[in-house]
């Protein structure tokens, strides 16, 4: 056999070995949607300017949020704890450690710990630059 079969077989060997090669990164897809939960469609984003804010947000045991509103979309991750979000309608929705919540836009509402844990969030905000991340009644 010549070199060049040799080395064509050898470099489809070494492509074999790299295509079969397993990886330890995973992804999971914690939320896909077109809604807030509760079922307001995003409506088609107009932002000139785009800001992405990202908080961490601590809520201790038994601490209630004050009542406000988004003007601009944002998802919260729940890191740890046992948060409930309550809308001036009487609207709630009790979210766990993992769990995803896409955020009301202009209804207002607030949080609170209803656990016996802080509640530790991570907040995602997208918007209009320079637009309020939050706005309290």
């Amino acid at each position: 056999m010549n070199k060049t079969v040799k080395l064509i077989m050898v470099f489809f060997v070494m492509i074999l070995c790299v295509t079969n090669a397993s990886f330890s990164a995973q992804k999971e897809v914690l939320l896909k949607t077109t809604s807030t939960w509760d079922n307001a469609e995003y409506k088609k984003l107009k932002i000139k300017k785009p800001e992405v804010t990202v908080l961490k947000i601590v809520i201790n045991v038994g601490e209630e949020l004050p009542i406000h509103k988004h003007n601009l979309v944002n998802i919260a991750y729940v890191k740890q704890g046992t948060l409930t979000v309550i809308t001036d309608e009487d609207k709630e929705i009790t979210l766990q450690e993992g769990e995803v919540l896409p955020e009301l836009i202009g209804k207002y509402h607030y949080g609170k710990n209803t656990g016996n844990k802080p509640v530790e969030l991570i907040v995602f905000y997208i918007g209009e630059k320079g637009t309020p991340l939050s706005v309290n009644k």
